[in-house]
């Protein structure tokens, strides 16, 4: 028995290499790259003219450098997946090897705000960066890393460019970081200074102190999403380096950037969606085709909720299914609507219901995961209640409503709203999260 259990791993490990059609996944997630690799990447892309506007912006922003001039501060802005943060630090190198080249004293550092930090963590890397300082948690003042950063860069002349990555993750006192990079740094130090920031908010900087503000001189310039002739020479790419020759169909690279470009224009985005297809693929041990890339879509777009409602308490589920099935078109469902379905249904799955102020509680919970949007809103003297907007695709909600049935063992869908049971009283209210009773709930059910 052991050996035929080892045989069929082999077997099924061959299996998997005969029908492999990925041979270099690195080049499908620039995360496993070195920055070498990133940048040889980039140059094959920018070659073909991809974000030609950006960079001749960019340059024509640093040319004073190399007329002895001081440009002012920039910032990037734009969405998730447009190449903002990559496109600079190329761009930043490349600068840096030209100054070398004519003999220009250029140094720059790159500021990753990836995490919300506060104004002295943000200070202690930028000090650590610079060799400055070491990291410390606490036990130094704000000054004293200011004054290390000053000392490290006195003897410094030319230029320093800063590049600060999220800018708008200074959650704690922005301030006093932004006014010694605008207007303390430059008055203690010889070099010239030259600001960089990026960021997915275009108001980033809206919150600034005016006097911060008015010394920023900042020009912006924004990264616009990816158009579909750009995706397709970014996917071109990726398919020659990482997939197996003749595994690709003809239309799926076109196909691949012309649903992305629709929908997001977000370069990330597109190579994931070419990677679930590879995977799809050679699971079914054929070539990427269009129906491939299909069903790739919908299993990206699928499968984070279904996978999540999946797994989760019964009551969580009974509790998405009574607002999967009360919802109707142009009105929200009130949770005195929502927790009758979800009494019935419960009762329908011999399920013991919870209460109303537990169900509320699911109701923000689901919320919380991104399955609905539950807002609270006052009747004035009927109490509060919460109303319900669905917020999944349409596509995938007769999904979700089968997989729940499913899940609990539920043959075919009841409509709540034509059967029988305890109707309130004519008159009669609903009460609503333990407070003041709603007049009409019983009506607005039984027409949803």
């Amino acid at each position: 028995m052991q050996n035929s259990i080892q045989t069929q791993i082999r077997e099924q490990i061959d299996i998997a290499f005969r029908n492999a059609i990925i041979v270099n996944p690195a080049y499908l997630d620039d995360e496993q790259l070195s920055r070498e690799g990133q940048f040889a990447v980039l140059t094959e892309i920018f070659n073909t003219n991809v974000r030609n506007n950006e960079i001749r912006e960019v340059c024509s922003h640093f040319a004073p450098i190399f007329q002895g001039g001081h440009p002012v501060h920039l910032s990037v802005l734009g969405k998730t997946g447009t190449g903002k943060t990559i496109t600079l630090l190329y761009l930043l190198q490349e600068f840096e090897r030209l100054c070398s080249e004519k003999g220009i004293p250029f140094q720059q550092y790159h500021l990753d705000l990836c995490c919300p930090a506060p104004c002295f963590r943000a200070l202690n890397t930028l000090a650590c960066l610079m060799g400055a300082s070491k990291f410390y948690k606490r036990g130094i003042s704000l000054e004293d890393l200011m004054t290390a950063i000053e000392r490290c860069l006195l003897s410094t002349s030319g230029y320093v460019a800063i590049f600060v990555d999220e800018a708008d993750n200074i959650r704690t006192d922005p301030n006093t970081f932004f006014t010694f990079l605008v207007k303390r740094l430059p008055l203690r130090v010889n070099a010239k200074i030259i600001l960089l920031f990026a960021s997915n908010r275009l108001n980033w900087s809206d919150n600034l102190d005016p006097r911060v503000k008015s010394c920023l001189k900042m020009r912006e310039l924004i990264f616009e999403p990816y158009d579909a002739t750009s995706l397709q020479h970014i996917l071109g790419l990726r398919v020659e380096k990482a997939l197996r020759p003749g595994t690709v169909e003809d239309g799926v690279i076109e196909k691949i950037a012309a649903v992305s470009s629709r929908n997001h224009g977000d370069a990330r985005k597109a190579v994931d969606l070419l990677t679930r297809a590879a995977y799809l693929a050679e699971r079914k041990g054929e070539r990427i085709t269009q129906a491939t890339v299909d069903l790739a879509s919908d299993e990206i777009e699928r499968d984070k909720y279904l996978a999540m409602i999946r797994t989760s308490p019964k009551h969580l589920q009974a509790a998405l299914y009574s607002a999967l099935t009360g919802k109707h078109k142009g009105h929200a469902l009130r949770t005195g609507d929502a927790y009758l379905l979800y009494d019935r249904f419960c009762r329908e799955a011999s399920l013991t219901p919870l209460t109303q102020r537990a169900f509320t509680d699911l109701l923000s919970e689901l919320d919380m995961y991104g399955f609905l949007r539950a807002s609270t809103v006052s009747l004035g003297r009927y109490g509060r209640t919460k109303e319900i907007y669905v917020s999944v695709s349409p596509a995938i909600i007769d999904q979700m409503r089968r997989l729940i049935r499913s899940n609990l063992d539920l043959s075919n869908e009841v409509i709540y709203g034509n059967c029988s049971g305890s109707r309130p009283k004519a008159g009669g209210h609903l009460r609503v999260n333990g407070g003041a009773s709603e007049p009409g709930a019983w009506a607005r059910l039984t027409r949803c």
